[in-house]
């Protein structure tokens, strides 16, 4: 009977100190500076080891902060009037390229060239959503909207002009959450008016949209996100949070353009935000940041098997969704406003 006891108790130490050292694995929040933020941050990396984050400041401006790997340098206000939360992708040839809605609804953008920022240029259209901008292909991103007609509308960078506008029909009514499927397409899904609550998904195979297909699900959030995965689940993965409060993924497996294509949705769980945000941190690994009920910042790890579950990262309180991206090296950097209106960032697994 001792004997038995004391394998449990070992047992228990070391699930303990295998939970630990998933804890530990994530810095503590480090201050990105005392700016006041009024938007989500979004984060993408033009280097291995480096990021650059966009955010909407007080009078409705772009902000922009860059992190060299150590400390953030200062906030900048990038001239021109924003109406929307920033969407902001690398090119893979060491530029970030970060959409938002400006004054008069059209499609704007600022380039970061992996030193300095560009001016805010007017790219056209009309967006009834914020932008979704994700990889094409190396040196091409994507930025996508809802159209007026319910719809999407598109513009592609190819690191020097921006190409006409090409729209996809469809009855969508949310914002668009867009990310690269690592073969040479961007897979976007949105809230469907055809088949109520259920979220509809369409890519973009470099030249031309395919139709909307419904994914099935009965998702509760106004919010969505896509990040390519790679490994034996798929080529990307989407994530919602449903009608209730959990966190919910579906892999897209890559291949035909069809709904047999996709996982179907299955729970992660988390009392979570709608606008959970999640990067690459290795083929077929994830990591993902959340605000929960409890206003906490948490994570959780998809370590190529399945996901060890969720952790919070310290007692501060939080405002909104973070913004995470992958900085290479197996590591992810998640970005989130305090109820302070202060921006803080963190870096793990």
């Amino acid at each position: 009977m001792k004997t038995v006891y004391v394998r449990r108790l070992l047992t228990i130490m070391v699930v303990f100190c295998a939970l630990h050292s998933a804890w530990a694995a994530w810095t503590g929040a480090v201050s990105m500076g005392t700016t006041i933020v009024i938007s989500d941050p979004s984060c993408a990396s033009p280097s291995i080891g480096l990021a650059v984050c966009a955010a909407r400041g007080v009078g409705q401006t772009l902000i922009v902060n860059q992190w060299n790997g150590t400390a953030w340098a200062v906030w900048k206000t990038i001239t021109g009037t924003v109406t929307s939360n920033p969407s902001c992708a690398a090119d893979g040839a060491g530029d970030v390229i970060c959409g938002v809605r400006n004054a008069t609804g059209g499609l704007s953008a600022a380039i970061y060239n992996g030193t300095t920022w560009g001016a805010l240029t007017s790219v056209g259209s009309t967006l009834t959503s914020e932008p979704s901008c994700a990889l094409l292909t190396v040196g091409n991103v994507l930025c996508v909207g809802r159209s007026t007609a319910g719809g999407y509308t598109s513009s592609i960078f190819n690191g020097t002009v921006w190409s006409p506008f090409k729209t996809l029909a469809g009855t969508t009514v949310s914002a668009p959450g867009c990310g690269s499927d690592g073969t040479g397409g961007v897979v976007c899904i949105s809230t469907s008016t055809t088949n109520p609550w259920t979220v509809g998904a369409a890519r973009f195979a470099g030249t031309a949209w395919s139709k909307f297909i419904n994914i099935g699900g009965s998702s509760g959030a106004d919010r969505y996100s896509c990040t390519p995965l790679g490994g034996t689940f798929g080529v990307l993965t989407c994530f919602s949070r449903a009608s209730s409060p959990g966190l919910y993924g579906n892999d897209f497996k890559g291949g035909t353009w069809a709904t047999t294509s996709w996982s179907g949705w299955s729970g992660i769980g988390g009392n979570v935000n709608p606008g959970s945000s999640c990067a690459q941190s290795a083929t077929g690994q994830l990591a993902c940041g959340a605000v929960a009920s409890d206003a906490g910042l948490w994570v959780n790890s998809f370590n190529g098997t399945g996901w060890i579950g969720w952790s919070k990262i310290g007692t501060a309180t939080y405002i909104g969704n973070p913004g995470c991206a992958s900085i290479g090296g197996g590591r992810v950097l998640c970005a989130a406003v305090g109820v302070n209106g202060k921006a803080f960032s963190i870096v793990g697994p």
